[in-house]
């Protein structure tokens, strides 16, 4: 099998006999990984065990250990798989887009992160949590994506090997991949898919509170470096409101960038991906040179208009007020760059 559908199961219903039934009249490989669902949902896998390959974890683990398990299946059972496909076990995802993934990978593509278009009936959590995941993994990584959440994706099997060793467990597992393979420049080939939510989602497992605050934690622990790089600037700008204030601003304003931008930089190369290929220095360092310079000339501005204000207040009123510039400017340049996924 060159081409293998890896499905993550957890106490599935008759959806996953019609996912699987679709599957096998394509030339693809599917294997389904049993997530601890346990003996009352048997006939669900005794109904697919003809068509597809199955995997049992005794006792559930979560979404992202499932992921994790059948890649090392594929890793270690299937050497000449070229390419494969995470779909989910509820339907929401067609045959017909699992295989234009497949598509996708053949023509040359790496990673191939779909962008569900989110039409007519949505479910509330669904619409708030992309908007807010939309929001978060933009301003934490500087890179834009319509949909970071969609569970169906593909990749080369030689990313198995880092897959494998990024962190997290249930549905983290999935944004935090995300945001590993940016930090590595890996090219993510995005496409548009149809969005289905059966029964409005209600066979979904996910907790709206429990697992978006699981996500975030992991996002957030992944991304730490770019807070500690924040409390930095933040100590030095306190100082440099003290000694000097607005003197000097067109040097020490630059020179705590730079200070924040190495540090972010190093920690990142030699402490959180020192066993990953980190290859993001280039544009952090660019986008941090656009940054500055707009907070080094909209702190002088307040230095003329409202001089009695310090620094230090100056500094982050000028980069809050850059939160969402800098949001809707990486959307901008996703747009840009994806004109045949629709704007959302």
């Amino acid at each position: 099998m060159k081409d293998i559908v890896l499905i993550p199961a957890y106490q599935p219903d008759e959806q996953l006999i019609q996912v699987v039934n679709e599957l096998h009249t394509q030339d693809v490989g599917i294997l389904v990984v049993d997530d601890g669902s346990g003996p009352d949902y048997s006939h669900i896998f005794d109904a697919i065990k003809e068509k597809s390959e199955i995997v049992h974890i005794p006792c559930n683990s979560g979404k992202g250990a499932a992921l994790k398990n059948g890649m090392a299946t594929i890793q270690n059972n299937h050497p000449e798989c070229d390419f494969f496909v995470t779909a989910d076990a509820d339907g929401q995802h067609k045959c017909k887009d699992i295989m234009r993934v497949f598509d996708e990978l053949h023509r040359g593509a790496e990673f191939v992160l779909t962008i569900r278009q989110f039409e007519g009936d949505m479910p509330f959590r669904s619409r708030f949590g992309n908007s807010l995941s939309r929001f978060v993994y933009t301003m934490l990584n500087s890179h834009y994506f319509a949909d970071n959440q969609s569970g169906l994706r593909g990749f080369t099997s030689t990313n198995i090997e880092w897959l494998l060793r990024v962190e997290g467990n249930k549905y983290d597992y999935e944004m935090n991949m995300l945001y590993y393979a940016d930090k590595q420049r890996i090219t993510i080939t995005t496409i548009p898919i149809e969005a289905i939510y059966i029964n409005n989602n209600s066979s979904s497992h996910f907790n709206p509170v429990k697992d978006t605050v699981r996500i975030y934690a992991q996002l957030f622990y992944s991304a730490r470096i770019t807070f500690f790089s924040l409390i930095l600037t933040e100590q030095l700008l306190i100082l440099v409101s003290i000694f000097f204030g607005y003197q000097f601003l067109h040097i020490t304003v630059p020179t705590i960038g730079a200070t924040a931008v190495c540090f972010t930089i190093l920690l990142n190369k030699f402490v959180v991906f020192r066993k990953f290929r980190y290859r993001d220095f280039l544009r952090i360092i660019i986008y941090s040179i656009l940054r500055y310079i707009i907070y080094t000339w909209g702190t002088l501005l307040f230095s003329v208009l409202l001089p009695f204000i310090p620094l230090f207040f100056a500094f982050n009123f000028i980069a809050i007020l850059g939160i969402p510039t800098e949001y809707f400017f990486h959307k901008l340049l996703y747009i840009a760059k994806y004109k045949d996924i629709q704007k959302s």
